[in-house]
C-alpha cells in the first residue's frame, strides 16, 4: 500500500514572533514505476494521482515520446492542451469554492452551484478523447459548450461575497509572501500573474483570473500552452499544472524505467509558506489562526496542510 502524501506546518511562538517549518511526506512514486514500460507508467500514474492527473500524464507522455523519438501530432497537442485547461478550471474553481465555504455562512444555493458545476465538468471530461495520451496518437480536440455563461453565478454566490467578507475581516495583509521567496520557490497562479508580495486577496484574485482564462482556453484548444499561450509550451517532462510547474525526470534502459523522479509544485509552495511565516510578528488579530488556514488554502496546495502548535514542546 502506498504511503499517502502528508504535509504539516509546525508553528511556534517565541518572544512575540512566529517560528515555522514544514514537514512533507510524499509517496515513493518513482519506486513504483521502476521496471515499467511507457504504457504501464501512464496507467500507474492514472491510479496514483487524482489531482492534476492530466498534467501528470502529459509530463509522462512527453518523456515517453522523447525517448522513442516520436514527435507529437499538432492536433493531439491541442487536445492535451484542452484537457489541461479543463483541469485548471476544475482545480481553481474547487479551491475558490472551498475557501468561500470556510469563510462564508452556509448557503444552499452555493452548494447547488457546486453540484451542478461538477456535473457539467464531468460531462466535459467524458467528452474528451481517451486516446490523447497514447504515444504518437492523432487525436483532435472536441467541441465543448463554453462555461463562460456560469460566471454571473460564480460572482454572485462565491466571488463577491468572499471579497466582501474578507474585506470586513481585514485579513488581507496579515500574511504576505516576500517576492524574493515567491520567485525562488513558487510557480503557481500568483507567480504566473506576476503578483508582488502577495497577500490573501492577491492570491485569490490570481485564482479567479486564471479560472476564467482557463474557461476560455477550454473552448480554444491550444491557447493555454501554445506558442502564444497563457503559459509556456510543454517541454519533455515539464508541464504548467494548475498549481504550478510540474517536473518529471526519467532514465530508461531500452523501454523500461530505471529511475523516475517527480517534483510537484506544492513542494516549493509549502517551503515558501514556512519561509514567509518564520520570524514574523504574531498578528494582533484574534482571528489570525483562522486567517492563516485560509491564506494557506489560497496557495492551492495539492494536499491538506495540518497546522500543529509546537510552542510548548520546543520552548518549554
Amino acid at each position: 500500500m502506498m504511503i499517502p502524501a502528508l504535509a504539516t506546518l509546525h508553528l511556534a511562538q517565541q518572544d512575540g514572533r512566529l517560528q515555522a517549518r514544514t514537514e512533507l511526506t510524499l509517496p515513493p512514486v518513482g519506486k513504483h514505476l521502476e521496471g515499467l514500460n511507457g504504457e504501464a507508467v501512464l496507467a500507474r500514474l492514472s491510479l496514483i494521482y487524482r489531482q492534476c492527473s492530466e498534467a501528470q500524464r502529459w509530463a509522462a507522455i512527453s518523456l515517453i515520446e522523447e525517448a522513442r523519438d516520436v514527435r507529437p501530432n499538432a492536433v493531439t497537442v491541442a487536445a492535451r492542451d484542452q484537457a489541461l485547461a479543463l483541469e485548471w478550471v476544475t482545480e481553481h474553481s474547487w479551491q475558490l469554492w472551498r475557501i468561500a465555504h470556510e469563510v462564508l455562512p452556509t448557503c444552499p444555493k452555493r452548494l447547488q452551484l457546486l453540484t451542478r458545476w461538477r456535473q457539467t465538468l464531468a460531462e466535459h471530461r467524458d467528452a474528451l478523447c481517451a486516446m490523447r495520451h497514447v504515444p504518437g496518437s492523432a487525436v483532435s480536440p472536441v467541441a465543448l459548450t463554453s462555461l463562460r455563461s456560469w460566471i454571473a453565478e460564480w460572482e454572485a454566490l462565491v466571488w463577491t461575497p468572499l471579497q466582501q467578507a474578507l474585506d470586513l475581516r481585514s485579513w488581507d495583509r496579515l500574511f504576505v509572501t516576500p517576492s524574493a521567496i515567491q520567485q525562488a520557490l513558487e510557480s503557481g497562479p500568483a507567480s504566473r500573474v506576476a503578483c508582488t508580495n502577495p497577500g490573501l486577496m492577491a492570491r485569490l484574485s490570481a485564482l479567479w483570473h486564471e479560472l476564467w482564462l482557463a474557461v476560455d482556453a477550454v473552448s480554444k484548444p491550444g491557447s493555454l500552452t501554445g506558442p502564444e499561450g497563457i503559459v509556456a509550451p510543454v517541454i519533455p517532462g515539464q508541464v504548467a499544472a494548475a498549481r504550478g510547474t510540474l517536473q518529471h525526470r526519467c532514465q530508461w534502459q531500452e523501454d523500461r524505467v530505471t529511475d523516475y523522479q517527480i517534483t510537484i509544485p506544492s513542494s516549493g509552495t509549502l517551503t515558501a509558506i514556512a519561509a514567509s511565516l518564520d520570524g514574523v510578528a504574531v498578528p494582533e488579530s484574534d482571528e489570525w489562526r483562522q486567517a492563516l488556514g485560509v491564506w494557506i488554502l489560497s496557495h492551492a496546495p495539492c494536499m491538506e496542510v495540518a497546522i500543529v502548535d509546537v510552542t510548548e514542546s520546543e520552548y518549554a
